[in-house]
């Protein structure tokens, strides 16, 4: 070989931002298997309507699946990333969450490979399903809600956080009949009541897709993003206009259809989770927001796991060592999240006294302040006489 200068160019050097796919979405649902195309149990992964109908999520073959599926792209828009996977109509929604199913949700999101970030389920069973209204809805939906918590709890703890949407099916229009999803403690779980349509199905997939369309901070009910695209807005079998237990819903935590005096069309009421209004993560918005800073947070210091750490001569870690750790998953968050306007600050402590020779462990504290929300505006308005001065 020729004598000569050899180059190889380096990559990785600049600190390079993460990419995180926020509006990734899953869906379990009853329905059918589809000869040569769909099978019950098998997950399959779309980015279309279009896709979802090649694949035997037909009007014809899976209308069931089909209307969530075309409400979710209606707001979602085509090339949303969309997994979905069908259940025979015997799995209940209490059954597809359940941590201990392998062929419910959970290999869903498994399929998926820790990208969903969003999971909702709907539930159409046959004539012979033994419909048990509790406290104003099917008693399934309440029983669902512990398990979903669960299943997302699951999954955060692996690092893969999710946020779970139900179908709040079959409501029977008694607002004062429904429990208060504010006394529980279930804040990774939403409850879609409003639907497009009369027949007890709620249009959770409405819901989700706007979600999906949103940013992590944003919620789905907010005005500026305009109406749905839905000519009608039911809660129950009754419309939206003239029902007045709206408010109520609202207050018991329940996600549903609403309008505006002078405005056109329907909107949702807000993105409640069936937890305290006191809790952290009484929105799905915040809660997704933290989603996204913990998992920036794991892949950011999963990179450092088992380094050596320089200590001083007390034994303590090095001013310098403390410095680099907190402005390395601080730059992270700002550059993705704080430059994005989904949070309004970030701030990471690494207290330098710990003892880490003894413990093997580094005690981060990594803070996180949310954006506000308009949920309320007062105006205080009245006439004014300049001569009065």
């Amino acid at each position: 070989m020729l004598p000569d200068v050899k180059i190889s160019l380096q990559n990785g050097q600049l600190g390079g931002v993460l990419s995180l796919a926020d509006g990734v979405c899953a869906l379990i649902v009853t329905g059918e298997s589809v000869s040569t195309k769909i099978q019950i149990g098998e997950p399959q992964l779309v980015f279309s309507l279009k896709d979802a109908e090649q694949i035997g999520l037909t009007e014809n073959d899976n209308p069931f699946a089909h209307h969530q599926i075309k409400e979710f792209y209606s707001t979602a828009g085509a090339g949303a990333e969309l997994y979905v996977m069908i259940v025979p109509n015997t799995e209940t929604q209490t059954s597809m969450m359940d941590i201990n199913n392998d062929n419910g949700a959970k290999k869903l999101l498994d399929f998926a490979g820790g990208r969903v970030r969003l999971l909702f389920s709907a539930f159409n069973p046959d004539e012979l399903y033994d419909l048990v209204l509790t406290n104003g809805i099917d008693a399934d939906v309440y029983s669902a809600i512990i398990k979903a918590q669960e299943l997302a709890e699951l999954y955060a703890e692996n690092q893969a956080p999710i946020r779970v949407i139900l179908e709040g099916r079959k409501f029977n229009g008694n607002a004062a009949n429904l429990t208060d999803l504010k006394t529980m403690t279930n804040n990774r779980v939403c409850v879609v009541v409003g639907s497009s349509s009369n027949n007890g199905v709620a249009s959770v997939g409405l819901f989700v897709g706007r979600c999906a369309s949103n940013p992590v901070q944003r919620k789905a009910s907010r005005v500026k993003d305009g109406n749905l695209p839905i000519i009608a807005g039911y809660v129950g079998n009754q419309l939206v206009d003239s029902y007045n237990g709206l408010a109520l819903m609202h207050d018991k935590g329940f996600v549903v259809l609403r309008t505006f005096s002078g405005m056109s069309g329907y909107f949702f009421s807000d993105d409640p989770t069936a937890t305290s209004s006191t809790d952290d993560y009484a929105f799905l918005a915040r809660g997704r927001v933290i989603d996204k800073a913990q998992i920036i947070a794991y892949l950011t210091f999963i990179e450092e796991l088992h380094d050596e750490i320089p200590v001083n001569e007390s034994g303590r870690l090095e001013a310098g060592v403390v410095k680099y750790l907190e402005a390395k998953v601080e730059n992270q968050i700002k550059q993705i999240m704080l430059s994005n306007r989904e949070i309004s600050n970030v701030e990471c402590y690494i207290n330098p006294e710990q003892n880490i020779l003894s413990t093997n462990k580094t005690e981060v504290v990594l803070r996180v302040t949310p954006v506000g929300y308009n949920s309320a505006i007062e105006v205080l308005l009245g006439f004014y006489n300049p001569s009065n001065n």
